[in-house]
C-alpha cells in the first residue's frame, strides 16, 4: 500500500476528532459496539459460512439484510458501523486493508482514496444492474481514476433546510432566513464539517462550488457558521439523530443543516417537519459501493453490490431511510410522494438546487484554501 498523502493525513486527523455526523442516534449504541468489537464478539457457527466484513453508516446495511441473499449465500454479515466518511480511510490505514470486503463512501473522495491505493477498480463487466443506474451519478468524474470506475453510486439525497410548519409560518425562502429574530436560539445546527461546509460555502461567497474557496472565503464562511452557533443556535448537535429529538421535543423550529431521513426519523416520534432547498442551492451527498484494497471474498463482494443495487432492495432502502436511489428499475416501485421529493422525473433540475461538490483539493498553487486549511478554520467552529 502506497504511504498516506498529505489530503489522507488530513483527513484521518479529522475522523479523530469529528462527531457522529450523519449516524442515527437511534442505532448509536449498537453502532459503538459493531464497530468496536463485531469481529472480536461474534459468535462461531457450526457450520461453515463466510465472514463478510461490511463498513458504512447506520442503516446502510438495510438492502444488505433484504431478502434471503445473506442465508442463500451463507454469509455471516459483520457490519462496522462508522461516524464519519473519514473513518473508513483511518480504519483501512489502521489494517483493514485485506480484511474489508466491502465500504460505502461519499463520492468526493474516491480520488484520493484511488491515489492512495485504498481502492480496488471496479470491474463494469461484473455489475449486473450498471446499465440500469441513473447516468447523471455514472457519468461524475470523480468516481473515475486513470480510466477506471472507483466506486458504484447507490444513494443520494441533499442537504436541506428542515423546519417544522406548525411554528414556522412561511416557509423559508433563504438560509439566511434562520438568522430572523423569531429563531433565536431555536436553529439546530449539526457537527458535520463536510456538510456545512457544502451549503454555507455557497450562502456566503455565492459560489456555486461552495468547497472550492479562496483561503480569505474559507474564514468567511466559518466566521458566519460561528456567528450562528452564538448568536442563534439551540445547540451544535453531535449528530442528525439529536437534531431529530430536538424538533421532536419542540426545542428548535429551523435547521442550519439537514437531511431527509430526518424528517422520517423524527416523524416516528409523533412530530411532523419538513423540508425544503432554498434559493441559494443546497450540497448534495452521493454514496458509492466500493471495493477496498485486497479484499478477501472478491466474488461474494460483486454478489452483494448486484444485491444492493437490485430493484426491490433499493425500494426497501428508499422507504425505510427516505432515501434517493440510483436504479432507474426502482423508481416506479415507489411510494409517489417520496418519488416526487427526489425529482426522478427531472434529475438534472434537482442537481442545479442540490450540487455534487468536490472535497477541497489536497495542495494548492495560489491562494485556494486546501483540505488543511479547512480542517484549521473548522476547528475555530468547533470550539467556539
Amino acid at each position: 500500500m502506497k504511504d498516506p498523502t498529505p489530503s489522507q493525513r488530513a483527513m484521518l486527523e479529522l475522523s479523530l476528532r469529528s462527531s457522529l455526523s450523519r449516524r442515527r442516534a437511534l442505532g448509536a449504541g449498537a453502532a459503538g459496539i459493531a464497530g468496536a468489537g463485531a469481529l472480536a464478539l461474534a459468535p462461531k457457527n457450526a457450520w461453515a459460512k463466510t465472514t463478510m466484513t461490511w463498513m458504512g453508516w447506520q442503516g446502510y446495511e438495510t438492502p444488505i439484510q433484504s431478502g434471503s441473499f445473506l442465508a442463500d449465500n451463507d454469509i455471516d454479515f459483520q457490519p462496522t458501523f462508522i461516524s464519519s466518511n473519514e473513518e473508513i480511510i483511518t480504519k483501512l490505514q489502521a489494517g483493514g486493508i485485506g480484511k474489508t470486503d466491502i465500504i460505502t463512501m461519499y463520492f468526493g473522495y474516491l480520488p484520493i482514496m484511488a491515489e492512495g491505493g485504498l481502492l480496488e477498480p471496479i470491474d463494469e463487466s461484473r455489475i449486473e444492474p450498471l446499465p440500469k443506474l441513473i447516468p447523471q451519478f455514472i457519468k461524475q468524474d470523480a468516481i473515475h481514476y486513470e480510466g477506471k470506475l472507483q466506486g458504484v453510486p447507490w444513494n443520494w439525497g441533499s442537504l436541506p433546510l428542515m423546519y417544522d410548519p406548525a411554528a414556522v409560518g412561511t416557509v423559508p425562502t433563504s438560509w439566511l432566513d434562520i438568522k430572523k429574530p423569531e429563531y433565536k436560539g431555536k436553529v439546530a445546527m449539526v457537527d458535520d464539517p463536510l456538510g456545512n461546509l457544502l451549503i454555507w460555502g455557497t450562502v456566503v461567497t455565492g459560489k456555486p462550488m461552495g468547497t472550492i474557496l479562496t483561503k480569505a472565503e474559507m474564514v468567511k464562511v466559518i466566521d458566519e457558521l460561528i456567528d450562528i452557533k452564538k448568536n442563534h443556535a439551540r445547540a451544535f448537535f453531535a449528530t442528525y439523530g439529536d437534531m431529530s429529538d430536538a424538533f421532536a421535543r419542540n426545542e428548535v423550529v429551523v435547521s442550519a443543516i439537514g437531511w431527509e431521513a430526518v424528517a422520517v426519523w423524527t416523524q416516528g416520534k409523533g412530530k411532523t417537519i419538513k423540508y425544503t432547498i432554498p434559493k441559494e442551492g443546497t450540497g448534495m451527498f452521493m454514496d458509492c459501493l466500493c471495493i477496498p484494497k485486497d479484499a478477501p471474498h472478491v466474488d461474494l463482494t460483486y454478489k452483494m453490490m448486484n444485491h444492493i443495487l437490485s430493484a426491490e432492495p433499493q425500494r426497501v432502502f428508499a422507504t425505510e431511510q427516505s432515501a434517493g436511489i440510483t436504479n432507474r428499475d426502482t423508481i416506479p416501485l415507489l411510494p409517489k410522494e417520496l418519488a416526487e421529493s427526489y425529482n426522478y422525473a427531472d434529475i438534472d433540475g434537482f442537481m442545479q438546487k442540490a450540487r455534487l461538490q468536490p472535497v477541497p483539493p489536497s495542495e494548492s498553487k495560489d491562494d485556494t484554501a486546501t483540505y488543511d486549511d479547512f480542517l484549521n478554520e473548522y476547528q475555530r467552529l468547533s470550539k467556539a
